[in-house]
């Protein structure tokens, strides 16, 4: 029985001990893609190896010196290639490129002792950093590796086989100028790959958050639709009392009330997402905004049978955006009634700083010093948050920071209940998109 839960997972599968062990080596999805390259490199090098082959067959004869090592390379070549193709091959598929370009040079070197040619052996060994770097996606790091081997390639057949030549300082540099540019364009593609690959992960990101608050919203929505369609036909029925039908009606406006106010949140969420939260301030007069969210707010309060108390300064003009600063009020405040069954909240609205301060304080529970620091947290991937509240606080938070100013959460000294403060200047100086 043991043997038999060792060798089983939870789907029915089986597997060995060898396959377990196999599967600590961690295949990517990049290795898979370079290793394709690879491949492609490989029909490359072997139709290049077949053109120099025809043509020196053609200059020099089939039975020239040096005829031989030709064939050799090409064999070796295409054994090398056709070991590309099989499994045990990926594990350490990188160093088996490194070498087999190590054999390449090798051979040409070998080559040029017997036909003295030292055009070809320069060709070769030139050519294997600048081969790597556009077909094998394999970093920074082996891309050097192949430069340093290309150089002491070079090095090595100055030394062991010379070859007279009033050339050698030119090919030098252009030796060591290929190796920059091939170690250059290895890093280049790299960061081109990497930017790439986090483009392509942040947009699934967002494609499945935005899948998963298209279901949150119509969840959210699909509930209180359901629950006024249920409201309506009750006020259908004759034999409702006065009574009751108020209870419905109250009941029905702050349905209505909060489905506006998460789709709203919801709308602006998005802008906030792609960056595209910049306020559009104009002169107003926040004595009336403030007064307006207040009675929009005060008969949400009444329907659940909270008191609500305001203390308004008289409050001078100021610019900003309206939508904004009526957003971040009514967000406030449909946290603090939400989060009471009964109780008060109270608006406090003054001058402070050269900025506007509104206060919305309730005398509901107490929270953690955890829920208090994640009071304006982004929502979740998963797209959790708490209806109207939690995306409320962090849509009121952007929208804050967007105007230059900032909302914050204190809890009251010695008694139970939360004060929500939000301060913003009399004038947004620059607008700009909130990075999310």
């Amino acid at each position: 029985m043991a043997e038999d839960r060792k060798n089983n997972n939870s789907f029915g599968l089986t597997y060995s001990e060898p396959a377990r062990a196999a599967s600590e080596f961690i295949w990517t999805e990049d290795d898979e893609e370079s290793l394709r390259v690879v491949k492609l490199g490989g029909a490359v090098a072997i139709l290049t190896l077949l053109a120099y082959l025809a043509h020196d067959q053609q200059v020099r004869g089939g039975n020239a010196p040096g005829s031989a090592l030709d064939l050799l390379m090409l064999g070796a070549t295409c054994l090398f290639f056709g070991l590309v193709w099989t499994r045990w091959f990926k594990r350490r598929w990188k160093s088996w490129v490194l070498l087999y370009s190590l054999f390449v040079i090798a051979m040409f070197i070998l080559t040029s002792r017997v036909t003295g040619d030292p055009e070809s052996r320069f060709i070769a060994i030139m050519l294997c950093p600048l081969a790597t770097a556009a077909f094998v996606n394999w970093g920074t790091r082996w891309q050097s590796a192949m430069a340093v081997t290309a150089l002491l390639g070079y090095a090595a057949a100055e030394y062991l086989v010379p070859i007279a030549t009033p050339y050698r300082m030119y090919r030098w540099i252009g030796l060591i100028a290929a190796a920059i540019l091939a170690q250059y364009a290895a890093i280049y593609i790299g960061r081109f790959r990497r930017r790439l690959k986090k483009q392509v992960l942040d947009l699934e990101e967002a494609a499945r958050f935005r899948q998963t608050q298209i279901a949150t919203m119509a969840h959210d929505i699909r509930s209180p639709v359901a629950a006024l369609s249920g409201y309506v036909n009750l006020l259908k029925e004759a034999d409702i009392t006065p009574k009751e039908r108020t209870d419905l009606l109250e009941r029905i406006g702050a349905t209505a009330w909060n489905m506006d106010l998460v789709v709203s949140n919801v709308l602006d969420y998005y802008e906030v997402q792609e960056g595209d939260l910049i306020p559009a301030p104009a002169k107003l007069d926040p004595n009336q905004v403030l007064s307006q969210v207040a009675e929009d707010c005060a008969l949400q309060a009444r329907r659940r049978r909270l008191n609500l108390r305001i203390e308004i300064a008289r409050l001078p003009a100021c610019k900003l955006d309206r939508r904004h600063f009526e957003r971040i009020v009514r967000n406030m405040f449909a946290y603090a009634i939400g989060r009471m069954a009964k109780g008060e909240v109270v608006l406090r609205a003054q001058l402070r700083n050269e900025s506007i301060a509104v206060e919305v304080s309730d005398s509901g529970p107490s929270l953690s010093s955890e829920e208090l620091a994640a009071l304006f947290e982004r929502p979740s991937k998963t797209g959790a948050y708490g209806a109207v509240r939690g995306l409320g606080l962090y849509i009121a938070h952007a929208m804050a920071e967007a105007a230059g100013g900032r909302v914050e959460a204190r809890l009251a000294d010695g008694r139970p209940g939360l004060t929500l403060v939000a301060e913003l200047p009399l004038e947004t100086q620059s607008p700009k998109a909130r990075t999310p």
